[in-house]
């Protein structure tokens, strides 16, 4: 059977041989599982970077996981987390510790920033992991960096 003309531009997994940044500790995979990772690499003619990825409850998260470390992009970038709770879609079932530009934040609601290009952000720590948590980024850069 031939293949379909958009069939490529559906991403069902992971980047193979993904590198991130040194800004970007490596994590413990039974904590964050990643869902899937596009840019143009995964799909060519892609003039956007996003990733997701699932984060599962476990006593790491007690003392706090630092999951990016402080760093600035030359693109603007979208970060979300959103907590799996149907009784309460807007609380997200742990503590974001987020810092933007020197100003940190202690979020405990879902939520989506937007970080502007050449603001520096980070360290993000995530804490009390109580209940699953997506956690989504995207910018328009082709390739993130």
């Amino acid at each position: 059977m031939a293949e379909r003309k958009y069939e490529k531009n559906f991403v069902i997994s992971d980047k193979p041989g993904l590198v991130l940044p040194s800004f970007r500790p490596r994590l413990d995979p039974k904590l964050f599982r990643k869902v899937v990772h596009m840019d143009a690499d995964v799909t060519p003619g892609a003039e956007f970077y996003s990733e997701s990825s699932w984060i599962v409850p476990g006593d790491e998260f007690k003392e706090g996981v630092t999951m990016v470390e402080p760093h600035t992009h030359d693109w603007d970038e979208m970060i979300g987390f959103y907590g799996y709770n149907y009784d309460d879609i807007h609380a997200l079932g742990a503590e974001i510790e987020f810092t933007i530009d020197g100003e940190t934040h202690i979020i405990t609601k879902s939520f989506t920033s937007f970080v502007p290009a050449g603001i520096q952000h980070g360290p993000l720590i995530i804490r009390n992991v109580r209940y699953p948590i997506v956690y989504f980024i995207a910018g328009p850069t082709d390739k993130y960096r």
